[in-house]
């Protein structure tokens, strides 16, 4: 199986739109065998989902995501885990080992746009 998560440094990127890298980290016996970085550009970026299906990816997992984006993924037959953050290697253990926290309240953004609004910043919306 392989595992992709859009990272920035080490840690999982908060803006799955604005990530330039990308790990797919192979697993075998329940454990990262290997890892493969993509550095991404704007071209590259455009066709990411496709990219990850030639790359065998069955999950990508992601700080927030348009649902846009996500349902592009997601046509190629991936599995999208989003709301997560912290550093990749210890992201993908958690999930190896059924420990993952995900926070549904992540991206309050996003949830607007489902329904055909946008959230208004205030005071309980943070920048990421």
């Amino acid at each position: 199986m392989n595992i992709a998560v859009p990272i920035y440094g080490e840690r999982v990127m908060p803006r799955f739109g604005l990530t330039r890298e990308i790990i797919i980290a192979a697993v075998a016996n329940g454990n990262i065998a290997s890892e493969t970085r993509l550095t991404l550009t704007a071209e590259s970026f455009m066709v990411l989902p496709k990219t990850l299906h030639v790359e065998q990816v069955s999950i990508v997992i992601c700080g927030g995501i348009h649902p846009r984006f996500q349902q592009a993924i997601e046509r190629q037959h991936i599995q999208v885990i989003w709301g997560v953050i912290g550093v990749w290697r210890d992201v993908v253990q958690a999930y190896l080992g059924g420990t993952l926290q995900t926070d549904p309240a992540f991206c309050l953004h996003r949830h607007g746009h489902r329904r055909g609004f946008r959230f208004r910043q205030g005071p309980q919306h943070r920048r990421i």
